[in-house]
This record gives structure tokens, sequence and C-alpha cells, in this order.
């Protein structure tokens, strides 16, 4: 949250002025009574004599010097009752003098205040005193009758504590700049205020203490021995149970803090985020503002862990709070969400825009090196982000989309996403096409696309890679990446995968009718590579549509032959007997060794288009492309390059020697009545065989993963 620098001349100002408003208080208080009280003595001084004043004072005095269990919020004793006692008993500026000159405590003389507060602190207690008695003399005397007398006495009792209070009050707003309602409400909240009521009720007391000393005399202040003891040891008693009160209401709030934030960097926890969050919408819907969510995941955590121990982890973890701290603005609040993913809220945000900026500076923030006890950590983060009212006004959903945004940032390496429905493959309307997955195949929804592959030596037609769309009845048509990724965590993928290999092969079937013998490559999950039973479900489905095992490639992704270890291995050396085709997809995107290329029975390589599109723009895309094609030309592989957009990069790839090439160049995927149509005018360029009549064309469908 925003400060104010206020510097050094400018606070000392601040409490010099403070000062001199005390003071001046204080002598506005106790001089004008001094004055009143000197000019009575003056001019009534045998008022003055009676030697009995002494002992009334003596009496006030001893009770004033009793230690009090606590510190009271202001000038308060147990003398109380003898207070107004001498206002009863006396003219009201012979009491007012008696407790002035009486009130002496322990606090006076260990010299815990200036002079003019001690002056200050008798003088508010004299003017109470002389109120009350003012009062009382003025509409009743000890003679008069009792329900007037107790009556006029509670209303005085009532009137000179009001009148200490707010005089007190007045000065502690002076000295630490409080609201007046503020320490009135603090003087008089808790157990303390019981007991206030309860010993404000002794007023009646005083009144017998009175009238007891016009019979018995001076002895009647005895009588007040057993109300003393009673009010000490309830003061005590208060005064414990203020104490554990205190400490109650401390340990609460400390659990609640435990609660709300995290142990180890003492940061907001996802609870509190959440609870910050919901307000921050609420505060922005009123005044029709905007706030942004913040998800930050570090990345490589777990190797730091794993290499340094999680003692290096967790102060890694301490050291990120403050880091972003940095890069944030006053008022955004940061959380601990949970291992090594940080939340943070960014309230009032003036546009869409500053949430970018603040992202931006957070990600270069955590590039800078952290120092961990003797090592210098090398750390980056994804930053994922989404808006409101702009991407949701749901809490919830907002949170949804901002981790969606920071996992879209992960993958594509940048730093930090904006959130987009288009890199959301888990929007809540297709969180339930799994379920409809099933019935789409009985009802034939899939639909077959193929994208054409040409020879880069003479240009002629030399396969074609199957892709499987989805023609949704209310969703329209969805691409594999709306449901694939779902699908590959059910069982529902064995069937789709079996029916998108038995649909190929059919394809191939009704095109071997017509003569033409084109290769269909098929797209597998790595899930199904671990299926004992695929190579028999292809072999059948062969035999059965009585297709060469030739013309069926099964594209594989690099990235988990590296990571699987071996398990699919049995399942690929014998899809490899069979006589299909393996080949590697995305190729060059793994970050592996070449060891599974020696390992595996495979036939071709596959450039990933990252590199293709580039290589005439990227001088190392240029070099992978160029070392790729080399590699597999030395390993005797196929290599085809996929995303060739242009005829230069058409050419290029032919100059190194690449074998085949798909792309847009080519073709974009066509249907298949669009692909038949493709494939005969290309054919036709070379002058083959006629393409049989437009009515004999074949309508098989194609589908691949």
């Amino acid at each position: 949250m925003a400060s104010v620098d206020r510097t050094p001349s400018v606070r000392v100002a601040s409490r010099a002025g403070r000062r001199f408003a005390v003071r001046a208080y204080e002598l506005l208080v106790a001089v004008p009574l001094l004055a009143f009280l000197g000019y009575e003595v003056w001019h009534r001084s045998l008022g003055f004599l009676d030697w009995k004043i002494l002992v009334w004072a003596g009496a006030i005095a001893l009770v004033h010097l009793m230690p009090m269990p606590r510190r009271m919020p202001f000038p308060f004793s147990l003398s109380f009752p003898l207070d107004l006692s001498v206002a009863l008993l006396y003219p009201a500026p012979v009491a007012a003098v008696i407790v002035f000159l009486s009130s002496v405590d322990q606090e006076e003389l260990r010299n815990e205040h200036p002079p003019l507060t001690i002056v200050f602190r008798h003088a508010q207690l004299a003017l109470s005193v002389l109120a009350m008695g003012t009062l009382f003399h003025r509409f009743t005397d000890l003679h008069d009758r009792w329900f007037v007398v107790g009556s006029v006495v509670l209303m005085t009792a009532l009137i000179g504590y009001a009148i200490s209070t707010m005089v007190t009050a007045e000065w502690q707003t002076l000295r630490y700049r409080h609201r007046l309602d503020h320490v009135l409400r603090a003087m008089h909240e808790g157990v303390m205020a019981e007991f206030l009521l309860s010993y404000l009720g002794l007023a009646l007391f005083s009144l017998l203490v009175a009238t007891t000393t016009r019979t018995v005399g001076l002895w009647a202040i005895v009588v007040f021995i057993a109300p003393l003891g009673f009010a000490w040891q309830m003061l005590h008693r208060t005064h414990s149970l203020e104490l554990a009160t205190e400490e109650l209401a401390r340990k609460q709030a400390e659990n609640e803090y435990q609660a709300l934030h995290d142990n180890l960097t003492d940061l907001p926890n996802r609870l509190l985020f959440q609870r910050s969050l919901v307000k921050a919408i609420a505060d922005a819907e009123e005044v029709g503002g905007k706030i942004g969510v913040m998800l930050m995941d570090l990345d490589h955590f777990k190797e730091i862990n794993d290499a340094l121990g999680h003692h290096f982890g967790d102060k890694l973890l301490a050291a990120i709070g403050p880091r972003i701290a940095q890069s944030l603005r006053d008022g955004d609040l940061m959380a601990r969400l949970g291992g090594d993913e940080f939340g943070v809220l960014l309230a009032d945000l003036p546009d869409d825009e500053t949430a970018s900026v603040v992202a931006e500076r957070v990600v270069e923030g955590l590039r800078r090196p952290i120092r961990v006890e003797e090592l210098d950590l090398d750390v980056s983060g994804s930053v994922g982000v989404a808006l409101y009212p702009t991407h949701t006004e749901d809490p919830d959903m907002l949170l949804r989309h901002a981790d969606v945004a920071m996992y879209a940032a992960k993958e594509s390496g940048v730093g930090f996403e904006i959130y987009d429905e288009v890199i959301d493959r888990y929007k809540p309307e297709l969180l339930t096409l799994v379920t409809q997955v099933r019935p789409a195949i009985e009802d034939g929804q899939f639909r077959m696309y193929l994208q054409p592959k040409v020879r880069l030596s003479d240009g002629r037609v030399a396969g074609a890679e199957a892709l499987i769309r989805w023609e949704h009845p209310t969703l329209g048509r969805l691409s594999p990446a709306d449901f694939i990724p779902m699908v590959e965590k059910t069982v529902l993928l064995k069937p789709l995968t079996y029916w998108v290999i038995e649909d190929v092969v059919r394809t191939l079937r009704s095109w071997g009718d017509y003569g033409v013998r084109v290769p269909v490559a098929v797209n597998l999950s790595p899930r199904s590579l671990l299926d004992q039973n695929l190579p028999d479900l292809v072999s059948g489905l062969l035999e059965r549509f009585d297709v060469s095992p030739s013309l069926l490639r099964l594209e594989l992704t690099e990235s988990f032959l590296v990571a699987d270890s071996g398990r699919s291995d049995a399942v690929l050396n014998e899809l490899a007997r069979l006589g299909v085709g393996l080949s590697i997809d995305d190729f060059g995107t793994g970050f592996s060794s070449l060891s599974y290329l020696k390992r595996l029975p495979i036939e071709e390589l596959k450039i990933d288009r990252s590199f293709v599109s580039h290589m005439l723009d990227r001088v190392e895309d240029f070099t992978i492309v160029r070392a790729t094609v080399e590699l597999g030309r030395n390993l005797g592989l196929r290599v085809v390059a996929e995303g060739v957009q242009d005829r230069e990069t058409f050419d290029r790839l032919g100059d190194f020697g690449c074998d085949e090439a798909q792309g847009f160049y080519i073709a974009k995927p066509l249907e298949p009545d669009a692909f038949w149509t493709w494939l005969s005018a290309r054919e036709a360029e070379f002058d083959l065989e006629a393409d049989p009549a437009p009515s004999d064309r074949p309508r098989g469908r194609l589908h691949a993963l």
C-alpha cells in the first residue's frame, strides 16, 4: 500500500505541535480552577480550618496510594466514594481543595509525569468534585427527604464521572491524535466497563458514609473499609479476567493469522487470496473498476529440489516473495497458493495493459539470480493473467482462466500469457465432450480430412496424413486439440483409436479397388502404444480388408518415446514385423539423444513445423533442418518436412535432399471428395491414368488421432 515519506524534520515538528497543544490544554483546565480555588481559600479561609479536613484528605490520599493492578485509561481511584462523600459534606470549593491536595498516586512519586501534567491530573479530579458538590448543594442537602437526596446523589455522581472522563479523553486525543469517540470507546470496553458500572453503584454508599459522619463522626470513614476491600478484590479479579481475555484474543488472532498465511513464506495463503479476490470483485463492481489475477509457477523447481534438497527448495521459496514484491505496485496482494505456485491480486487496474506491464516486470525480475546461502540460483517463472471483467466476472472462473494462461505460458516458454479462449482447451462447454465420444462414434459425427505429402524429387504424391474432425451438432466443427487431451485420460481412448484405424484401413481398401495405392499416416496417442492388443488389432484389420501393411503408417511422438524407457518397444517391434511403417512425428522437439533411433524400427523422421516454417528467417532453424535431413539420410531414414508454406522453402528442402514435404503450400487438409479431386488433378499433371468417373469416386472415411 502506498505510504507518505515524512522527513525527520516534519515528524519532529509534528511531535512538537502535539506537545504544545497538550500543554496548552493542561493549562486551560488547571489554571482557571486553581485561580478559583485560590480565591475561595483567600475569602473563605475559616471554612478551611476544620481539622477534620485533614482526616478526609489523609483517607483519600491513602486510598490513592494503594497500588492498582493495572494502568487505568484515565485518572481513576478507588477513593471515588470518599470523594463523593466529601462533596456531600462540605461546600463545593472546600471539597475540591481536599481532593486536589490529596490525589497523590504512585505514578507521581515515581516521577512518571511532568509537573504540569501532575497538576492537570489533580485539577480534573478536583473539577469533578467541584461540579458534584455544586450540583448537590444546589438541589438538596443531607437533611432532605431520603428519596430526594438519593436521586440527586445518583445524578451528581454520573455528571461528575462524565466531566472527569471527557476532560481526560480530550487530553488523550490531543496527545495521541486519536478520535474522541475511539478514546471514549476504549475507556469503556471489555470487562473494565463492567467494573466501572459496578463501582459507580457505590454512589449511594457515599450517601451512607456522609450521613453517618453527621451522627457518629469521623469513625464513619471506617465503614468504607468493607466496600473498599470488596472493590479492591473485584478490581484484581477484573484485571485477571481482562488479562485472560486479552491473551485469548491474542491467541485467536494468532490462530486466524496462521490459518490465513503460509508458514514458510509468511505470505497470505490460498484461502485469504480467494477471500480477497471475492471482495476485490465486489468493490470493482460497485465502481465499474478493473482487477487482474496473476498466477505464477516456477520453472524447473523440482530439479532444484532433487539436486540440492528440500532445504534449499524451501529457502528459495521464502526468497521468491520479496523478489516478486519488488515488481508489484502498492496495494497488490501476493500469496503462496501451494508448492511453487504464487498468486497476485492486481487491484484497481487503470486498464488491461497495466496487468501485462506488471507481469512482464515479474518475469524479468525472476530472471536475476537469487542467492540462497552460498549459491546463486538461476530461476524463471511462467505467469498467467486473467482480467475482470474482460474475461469473466466469476472469482473461480477468473482463477481457472489465469491457470490456463499460466500453463500456456509454460508450454510456449514466452514468460507470461494473457488468457484467451484460443488457448483454453478445457472450457466448461468442452468438459462434457468426453461423455459424448461413444455416441458420436455410433452416430458418425467424426469426419476425416487428408493432408497430402509429395516427393521433393519429382513433385508427385507420396502419401497423406489423416486428421480427425468432430462435427458436433451444437458446438460445430471441433479440432483434435478440443477433445483428444480429455479422451486420452479416459477408457474411451481405446475404442476411439480402434475406430480410427479401422476407418483408415477401410478407406485404403476402397482406394485399392480403383488401383490407387497412396499410403496414409495415422497419429497415435502415446497411451495407445502401451496397449498390448494393438498389433493384433492392426493385423486383423489389414487381413480382413486385404490391405497391404506398407500402406498404413503410424506416427509416434518423439517426446513420448524418449520418456517411455522402452515400455512400448514390444508393441512397436510387433507393428514393424507386420510391415506397418513407423514414423517419428515432431522430430527435434524432444530434447533427447539419438539412442532410440537405433533401438526402434523407425523408417521415417518428420521435422517439426516450428523449425521448417521459419528456416528462411532464422539461422538456427535453417541449421537444424539441414542437420536433420543429413542425419536421416546417413541413417537410411526417409525425411519429411512439415509446415512448408511457400515455394522458396520447398525448393531449399529439395536442395538439402529432403524426401517429402507437407504443408499449406502443397495443400491444406481436405475432405475426402476434395482430396480425390486434388489427387486426380495432381496426377493428371504427370500424364497418368485418367481419374475414375465422378459417380464412381470412393467415399470412404479416414480419421486420425
